[in-house]
This record gives C-alpha cells, sequence and structure tokens, in this order.
C-alpha cells in the first residue's frame, strides 16, 4: 500500500477533485450543446437564410459525429495517453465553438457542428478512464454520482440555458452566443486540465484497429444519420437503403473484432466484456434507458413549445424542477448506494414510473396551460428517480471491468447511451407524431365551435362563415396529420385561414379590420387544436415510457446486490477514501498501475 505524507496526500486529494471539475466541464458542454441548438433554430434560420434540410443537419451532425467517434477516439486514448487525447480534443471543440458562433452561412454552420461533434465524441471517449483513474474505487459512488447529476442537468437544461442567452442577447450578438459561450469556460477547463489530468495510458502495448475503426464508424453512420432525419424527410427510399445496410455493416464489423481477437490481435471492440453479466446486463439497460430519457425529454420540449405555446425560456422554467430533483438524488446516490447496494436502481425507476403517472393526470386537469407549482412535484420526484438510477448504474456497470478494458468500456459506454438515444428518438418520434395525429380530427372539432363563434363576433358577414370554417378545418387537420405538424403547410398560411372575407388593397379599414382579426381567430384556434392534439398525445407517451420503466427496473433486479470490489475497496482503502490512500483501482490503467495522481499536481 503507496504510503504518503499528509501534505503529499492533501495535494493529491485537491488535483484529483479539479481533474474532476474539468472532466465534468467538458461533459456539460458536449451534452448541452446536444440540445441547447435546438432553441436557436428560428434564429438562425432567419439569419443564416437556412432551409429546413439545413436545420436539420445542423442538429443531427453533431450527435452523428459523436457517436461515430467514441469506438475509435477510446482506443486513441489508449494509445497516445488520455490526458493527451481529452485536451486536444477540448481544444478543437473550442475552436469549432467559435467556428460556429462567426459561420456566416447555413453550410459552415453545418460543418462546424460536424467537427464539434467529433470533437465532443473524442473527449466524452476519455472521461470513464479518467475518472476511474482519479480516484479509488471506494469513491466512485460519490464520484459517478456528480457524474451523473452534470448528465441530468445538462441533459435538461438545454432549452433553459438557450432561452436565457437569447434573451439576455449579451452584446447583440444573438443566437451566436450559445456557441461563444464555450470559450471562457473551454480555456478555462484547459487551463485547469493541464495541470491536474492524469496522462494515463493502457499498460498493454495497444495497436490502432485500422479496420474495426472504419467498420464501427461507417455502421453507426448508416444507422444513425437515417434515424434521425428520416420521420422529418418523409423516409426517402437512400435514407431506408442505409438504414438497412447499417445491418450487415455492423454484423460485419463484431464478426472482423471477434476473429481478430481469436488471432491474438488488438480489436477496438472487446467482446470478451460481454461475458462480463453485469456489464453486459447494465450497457443493454443503459441502452433502452437512455434511449426512454432522450424520447420523454423530445417529446415533453416539444409539447411544452409547440404545444401550449411556451417560450424556450418558459419551456426551460418549467422543467427545472426535474433537472434540480435529478442533480440533488444523483448527489445523494453514494450514500443511499452504501445502505441498500444495487437496489437503488429499481428504487430509482419506481419513483420515476410513479412521477410518470402523476404528470399524465396533472395534464389532463390542467389541460393546455398548466401552472408551474402543478408541475413541480411530479417533475421533481421524476427527477429523484432518475438520479437515483444514472449514478449506481454506472458503478455497476464499471464493478468488474479489468484494468486492461478501461479504454474500451469508456468508449463503449457513451456508444451504446448515443446509439439507445438515437432509437428512442427515432421510435418514440414515430409513436408520438403517429398519436397526435390519431387526436387531430377531434382535436380540431373541438375547437370548431369557438371558432365560429369568434368568426360572427368580429363581424364576418354570414355567409362568408362556413367557406372560412371548412378551410380552418381541413388546414388544421392536415397540418396536425402530417409527419411535421410544426410546420404550417403552404396552402395554409394566414390568408388561407381567412379565405373568402373581404379585405386587401380596395377593402376599407372596417373590413380589413374584420379580415385582420378573421386571420387571428383562425389561427388562435388553430393553436388550440395543437394544443389539445399534443396534450393527449403527451399523456399516452407518459404511459407507455411508464411501462418501459417498470422493464427496467425489473431488469435491474438481475444485478449482483452488491459489488464486492467497491465495498472491499471501501475497507481497505480506509474511512475516508481520498485518492491516494487505497489501494490500487482494478479499473483504472494510469501509470505504476497505481491508478491515482501524482502526489505533485504539477506533474
Amino acid at each position: 500500500m503507496p504510503v504518503l505524507n499528509r501534505q503529499s496526500a492533501t495535494r493529491t486529494t485537491w488535483a484529483a477533485w479539479l481533474g474532476l471539475a474539468t472532466s465534468l466541464t467538458a461533459v456539460f458542454m458536449q451534452l448541452l450543446d446536444a440540445t441547447i441548438v435546438n432553441v436557436a433554430l428560428p434564429s438562425i434560420a432567419v439569419d443564416l437564410d437556412a432551409p429546413v434540410s439545413m436545420q436539420l443537419l445542423m442538429v443531427s451532425v453533431y450527435t452523428l459525429a459523436f457517436a461515430c467517434s467514441l469506438i475509435t477516439a477510446a482506443r486513441l486514448g489508449d494509445i497516445l495517453g488520455r490526458r493527451r487525447v481529452f485536451l486536444t480534443a477540448l481544444a478543437a471543440f473550442v475552436i469549432a465553438s467559435v467556428l460556429c458562433g462567426i459561420a456566416q452561412d447555413a453550410p459552415t454552420l453545418v460543418v462546424s457542428r460536424a467537427v464539434q461533434g467529433l470533437a465532443a465524441g473524442s473527449m466524452s471517449a476519455q472521461t470513464f478512464a479518467i475518472i476511474s483513474g482519479l480516484f479509488p474505487k471506494s469513491r466512485h459512488p460519490r464520484v459517478f454520482g456528480i457524474y451523473g447529476a452534470t448528465i441530468g442537468l445538462a441533459t435538461i437544461s438545454g432549452p433553459l440555458v438557450g432561452g436565457l442567452l437569447i434573451e439576455w442577447n449579451l452584446l447583440d450578438l444573438g443566437w451566436r452566443l450559445i456557441f461563444l459561450v464555450n470559450l471562457p469556460i473551454g480555456i478555462a477547463a484547459l487551463v485547469v486540465g493541464y495541470f491536474f489530468l492524469v496522462d494515463a495510458k493502457s499498460e498493454e502495448k495497444r495497436t490502432l484497429d485500422v479496420v474495426g475503426a472504419v467498420l464501427s464508424a461507417a455502421g453507426l453512420f448508416l444507422l444513425i444519420f437515417p434515424l434521425a432525419e428520416g420521420r422529418e424527410r418523409g423516409w426517402p427510399v437512400p435514407l431506408v437503403v442505409m438504414l438497412a445496410c447499417s445491418v450487415p455493416v455492423l454484423l460485419a464489423f463484431v464478426v472482423y473484432e471477434y476473429r481478430l481477437g481469436r488471432r491474438g490481435g488488438d480489436p477496438v471492440l472487446k467482446l470478451e466484456l460481454f461475458t462480463d453479466r453485469a456489464f453486459a446486463l447494465g450497457a443493454a439497460i443503459a441502452f433502452v434507458f437512455f434511449g426512454t430519457l432522450a424520447s420523454l425529454i423530445f417529446t415533453i420540449s416539444l409539447t411544452l413549445q409547440f404545444g401550449f405555446g411556451f417560450s424556450p425560456l418558459r419551456a426551460g422554467v418549467m422543467t427545472l424542477p426535474w433537472a434540480l430533483g435529478m442533480g440533488l438524488a444523483a448527489l445523494a446516490s453514494s450514500f443511499v448506494y452504501k445502505r441498500v447496494g444495487n437496489l437503488v436502481l429499481p428504487t430509482g425507476m419506481a419513483l420515476f414510473f410513479g412521477s410518470l403517472l402523476s404528470l399524465s393526470y396533472i395534464l389532463e386537469q390542467e389541460g393546455t396551460d398548466p401552472r408551474w407549482l402543478a408541475m413541480a412535484g411530479p417533475l421533481l420526484l421524476g427527477g429523484a428517480g432518475l438520479g437515483l438510477f444514472v449514478a449506481p448504474l454506472q458503478t455497476a456497470i464499471l464493478a468488474t471491468v479489468q484494468p486492461r478494458h478501461a479504454g474500451a468500456v469508456s468508449g463503449l459506454l457513451p456508444t451504446v447511451q448515443q446509439v439507445g438515444s438515437s432509437i428512442g428518438l427515432a421510435v418514440i418520434g414515430v409513436v408520438f407524431f403517429n398519436l397526435v395525429a390519431g387526436q387531430a380530427a377531434p382535436a380540431v372539432e373541438s375547437q370548431r365551435p369557438a371558432m365560429v363563434a369568434e368568426l360572427e363576433a368580429i363581424g364576418v358577414p354570414a355567409p362568408l362563415v362556413p367557406r372560412a370554417e371548412s378551410t380552418f378545418v381541413d388546414c388544421a387537420t392536415t397540418q396536425l396529420g402530417s409527419t411535421s405538424p410544426m410546420q404550417v403547410p403552404e396552402d395554409c398560411r394566414p390568408d388561407a385561414l381567412a379565405a373568402g372575407v373581404p379585405g386587401g388593397a380596395d377593402a376599407d379599414p372596417a373590413q380589413e379590420r374584420i379580415r385582420e382579426e378573421a386571420i387571428a381567430a383562425a389561427a388562435a384556434s388553430t393553436r388550440a387544436a395543437a394544443g389539445v392534439a399534443f396534450l393527449e398525445a403527451e399523456r399516452r407517451v407518459l404511459w407507455i415510457i411508464s411501462v418501459v420503466a417498470v422493464l427496467v427496473g425489473a431488469a435491474t433486479f438481475a444485478l449482483p446486490r452488491r459489488n464486492r470490489n467497491v465495498e472491499e475497496m471501501d475497507v481497505e482503502g480506509g474511512e475516508d477514501g481520498d485518492p491516494g490512500s487505497g489501494e490500487a483501482d482494478p479499473v483504472s490503467t494510469a501509470p505504476a498501475v497505481s491508478g491515482q495522481p501524482s502526489a505533485d499536481p504539477l506533474s
């Protein structure tokens, strides 16, 4: 057991925590930039004259590049050193963020977003191994609790942070600020990381499996790109062909990796990882869970902003209790884990399940303009359930992983999460918009009487009311029944909604006023119908996800009740379990086999 004097151990402790702060800052920026751009898309579209296809790419190309780079970047970390790859990728991320912020046209922004995604994936691929190497295993429940809190806050707070930045409009930068804000934060993280991150390499001599890297990137591209773009584009044949081709390419990747390992080679994907029951089951649970979480965030955001007409800032404030509950519970998860072990996982899913049912009931009672206080309770409960689940899940997955596999796990787990999120979004997107379409007709019918009464009240001539009414019903039903109900059909623009109502250049002021009020009434009725349709669709999605939560919670009972390695390290590492005070971390692969940061924080 290594012996350190008090001053050296203290320096080692704060060096490890500063290294963790750098890693978590990078994690926060990576995840925030995956969602924050959604808030700014309307402004970006106007400023850069970006068509819908380019807007879709601004969102999807980041996730695509992120996912495709993870496995290969993890191997590069094994070969070149995780600190070196992490800091290089962090610098590239900051530069790409600046390029996004100063982009003068849509293609430039798309390319910059792709570079940003590659850099984010390369950082993320080092995070698990870096955090594992900074702390002994007795500390893992606590540090991964903090890690889970960071994931939760970043994932859920995107709309709130984006809305605040756009609302403040500092230096009159508008939407550009959501990218440029990464510059000061990234530079600070680079400086701290340069001094306090451990430059760990694999103890074994590693080579880059070029064929495996190419096959994995190609297979993930063929899978994720169609899933991200297919629904919005109406599933054109090329995207369907790409999706079909992903299956043989990914299968070829697995077969090649298996044969390479059997020949004594160094495959980029260690298939023997999946012989570890805890890891294999934990990875499957993470795949389903993160797909479910991404889907829930997606549908709630759409329902609040488009269905209910909330601004991005108001939608972000509405979901703030969710982020708060997730963050606080994730921080407390290590305490709960020490008491009940992996039983904290089904406990978290039980709370999540209860929150979904409560949320569905409250939405039914509150309607399309729910009060913040009414939503806060279920969202806080749901966030707490997620917080109790995310952090211990990481600990359960990593508990029995061998040291030589740390790099592979660091790239594989984020890949599992990203692919799960992409597939979950694709599946729930189809389900959700089909549910909206199914509710379109009754939702529009529910608004018809109010629409007619409003037209009559503002003075639309009686013979013209049926025509305006019919146009409203047809347009609203068509829009809500489409694959993209957020987009108004070309033949249903405002003028069409007041078809037959006198107005225009030759109309007198009274007629023009009636026409404008008729257009406003039709538009308001369409928004109200959308709110009803989205509300009912969201309630059904909440029930679907609640069933998935039950299944995920039940699956966690198959994990070991206790992670013995963690408990043994907790006993052997001393009461405090500070870095440098215990035995070698069996997950880390830091130099000198210790897995601990150097006693000198500047080394």
